[in-house]
């Protein structure tokens, strides 16, 4: 009986074997490997909803703002006031100081009225406020409306500083949603000298309203993504233009001569995102697309004398008055 008892506890005490428990880890593993593409791609799902969703509200942001002052925004604010002693602004050309841009005027709209009040936008221009000490960290909030879920951008964006020694050497809060200025750079000199139309809605100066967007709501961007990679934007505004203003814009505009996601090259002045195949844009209409990245795109111009005659259907879909039909995208 004893005998019986010691083998009946010695099968109790048996654990793994060496061999069973690599079977066990290799099972595991590749578990893991099954499962996890499919989570990351839920994850993934999950954040281009959000982005989405980031959009729509600043579609409907920007159309109330449209509601109480009969225009949209303008991409951003001309300053009467010089970027610093040693940069001369000839004010009967051009205006140069850095200044507000889309996204500051409709931070009432999308829920930040309180820092809105803070930032002093209808009394105090942004080359003033980033000149003071005391209210310039106020531009580098985080603000997740402006923040594709996607990206990998900093909060600060160290890529687009303000880097004036009198603005403080500044970076500011990152957005990675920008305007659409049309299929043309139009600086503020062009704007205030003559009148220079790159046929978005968002330039500097700009006063688009519904009205003017001749070719349908529905058929015209208004938003769009950009990503880290390429230096994403800035919520605030502008810094003051140096040489054609090129470098300025690019912090809160965009055109549609580019591809989609191109790398190189002009991709600073594009629309980008980390999703696969393409990228979001919210359209005149509030409404959201998903742009793949292989839409017809053609710089080619149908008249040679006119710059809205590009033939490509991403480019006319970037312009609000160019007149020509769109197709399905």
């Amino acid at each position: 009986m004893k005998n019986d008892q010691i083998v009946q506890r010695s099968h109790r005490l048996r654990g793994f074997t060496l061999i069973e428990l690599l079977v066990v880890i290799a099972i595991i593993a590749v578990l893991v490997a099954l499962l996890l593409p499919g989570v990351q791609q839920a994850r993934e799902a999950a954040r281009r909803t959000q982005c989405k969703n980031n959009l729509k509200q600043i579609g409907l942001a920007l159309h109330n703002y449209h509601d109480i002052y009969n225009t949209f925004p303008p991409g951003n604010a001309l300053s009467v006031q010089t970027p610093d002693p040693g940069y001369t602004v000839n004010l009967t050309t051009a205006n140069r100081a850095a200044g507000y841009g889309w996204s500051t005027y409709i931070l009432p709209q999308v829920d930040q009225a309180n820092l809105y009040n803070q930032l002093n936008v209808n009394q105090l221009e942004l080359c003033l406020l980033m000149q003071d000490p005391i209210l310039r960290p106020l531009t580098q909030t985080k603000l997740p409306v402006y923040r594709c879920p996607s990206d990998t951008a900093p909060d600060i964006n160290t890529g687009r500083p303000f880097s004036n020694a009198i603005f403080g050497n500044t970076s500011v809060g990152t957005s990675n949603y920008i305007g659409v200025e049309g299929i043309l750079w139009s600086h503020g000199v062009d704007w205030v000298k003559t009148q220079t139309d790159p046929y978005g809605i968002f330039w500097p100066a700009s006063r688009v309203r519904i009205s003017d967007i001749v070719d349908g709501t529905s058929n015209t961007l208004m938003v769009g993504e950009r990503n880290w990679t390429n230096l994403a934007g800035v919520w605030i505004g502008t810094r003051n233009y140096t040489g054609n203003g090129d470098v300025g814009l690019r912090q809160q505009l965009g055109i549609t001569n580019w591809k989609i996601n191109l790398n190189g090259g002009n991709s600073p002045r594009a629309f980008h995102s980390n999703h696969v195949g393409g990228t979001h844009f919210v359209l005149a209409d509030g409404s959201v697309r998903f742009v793949s990245e292989s839409i017809y795109l053609d710089n080619t111009l149908a008249v040679p004398t006119n710059p809205s005659s590009m033939l490509g259907l991403y480019n006319r879909l970037g312009m609000r008055n160019d007149g020509n039909p769109v197709s399905d995208f």
